[in-house]
């Protein structure tokens, strides 16, 4: 039976995406290599790279001898083909970049947010500082805008419930297209993470990544051969949600004992200045320092925090079967301490322990994780719009 027209485009477009991302993360590269790395036949790689070549997204570099034969030319991306723009808000600070096709960013504007800081503010925020970074590349470069929030997020961009901003029914999407070209969008942080993580980190190789994102809330995402799952309603890795500790504190969804309730920053930070017996609110970087000075109120209080966050994320390879886990947000600045509580007892607690292959590692994109991945949400649209 012929592959119908839709599936077909669909599958070229991936096919696309999939070899644009192998040069991005190994290039210069050969087109026999990338066959390696992906699976795709040799043919089908060079239809991918001749369509990607028609748009300019690729270009031809040194060539290398194997063997007998011709020489192999080597591929390269084209990074300054487009650029991007990418935005991560969250309840204490937004930020928006500018970068390109590589991940490399060029620019970017940062604010602070005071608490219950309004909705509408902080959106002129951020587009008015997209419009100063949009003005500084050639108009016909700019490949899309997209920006990253906590919380449950339509497809249309209405942000439903993110109650770490305190946001309820927020037409996100429709703020930003009176103020921005499209293509525009408006995406979960944690599934941000997730997808920054698989184009520009180093999960391209990984059929089931589950990206952590450890702030003020926790939130998941996760990426499946090469695809965001988001459930049937958007809120498919709401992790944080669910239940650790039934006689748990309260969460700010209002059920008790969820997962951010007793293992997010949040949460680190109350357990702290109980421990240390003051009023006033503990920055991380207290914590951390603190921690690594081996001050007994730091210890017990991110002692109790990694606890929590060991019996969730056990859990979460049990439920989703990762073979990457990437720990992100701010409580990664914990670094290798925080990566090794949570690898041993995976190691030991998941299910059929020994017959899996499964890496828990630490975001390598810093910051910017979330916001690059909501401006890499455009990568597939002006693929697919420029065949």
């Amino acid at each position: 039976m012929p592959i119908p027209i839709a599936r077909h485009r669909l599958m070229r477009e991936m096919n696309e995406m999939a070899v644009m991302t192998v040069i991005r993360q190994h290039g210069p590269i050969s087109r026999r290599h990338i066959a390696e790395i992906t699976g795709l036949t040799k043919s089908t790689v060079t239809v991918a790279v001749q369509r990607l070549f028609s748009k300019h997204v690729l270009k031809e570099l040194d060539s290398i001898s194997t063997g007998p034969g011709r020489p192999e030319r080597l591929l390269g991306l084209n990074s300054e083909a487009g650029y991007l723009l990418g935005s991560s808000i969250d309840a204490t600070k937004c930020q928006v970049l500018l970068f390109d096709l590589q991940g490399k960013v060029l620019d970017h504007i940062a604010y602070d947010l005071k608490v219950g800081h309004a909705a509408q503010d902080t959106l002129k925020l951020v587009a008015d500082a997209a419009l100063v970074l949009l003005n500084k590349i050639p108009h016909e470069k700019y490949w899309g805008f997209g920006v990253s929030i906590p919380g449950i997020i339509s497809a249309e961009g209405l942000v439903i419930h993110a109650p770490n901003l305190k946001w309820h029914d927020i037409a996100v999407g429709t703020f930003f297209n009176e103020w921005l070209p499209n293509p525009i969008y408006v995406v979960n942080d944690a599934q941000a993470g997730a997808i920054a993580e698989y184009y520009f980190g180093n999960a391209l190789t990984s059929d089931l990544l589950l990206y952590l994102s450890l702030g003020m809330g926790i939130g998941g995402g996760v990426v499946m051969n090469g695809n965001l799952l988001i459930g049937a309603h958007g809120t498919g890795t709401e992790v944080g949600h669910m239940v650790i500790s039934d006689n748990g504190p309260y969460c700010r969804c209002g059920r008790r004992g969820c997962f951010e309730a007793v293992a997010s920053l949040r949460s680190l930070t109350e357990r702290a200045m109980r421990a240390k017996d003051v009023v006033d609110w503990l920055k991380l970087d207290q914590i951390v320092s603190a921690f690594h000075n081996h001050e007994p109120w730091a210890r017990q209080a991110v002692e109790e925090t990694f606890y929590y966050l060991r019996e969730g994320i056990v859990n979460l390879a049990n439920i989703f079967d990762p073979d990457t886990i990437v720990l992100g947000g701010d409580l990664s600045r914990f670094g290798e301490d925080l990566r090794a509580q949570v690898e041993v007892p995976i190691e030991s607690d998941i299910i059929i322990a020994n017959n899996r292959n499964l890496t828990v590692r630490l975001t390598s994109l810093d910051d910017f994780t979330s916001a690059l991945g909501a401006g890499a949400m455009a990568l597939n649209t002006m693929v697919s719009a420029r065949g």
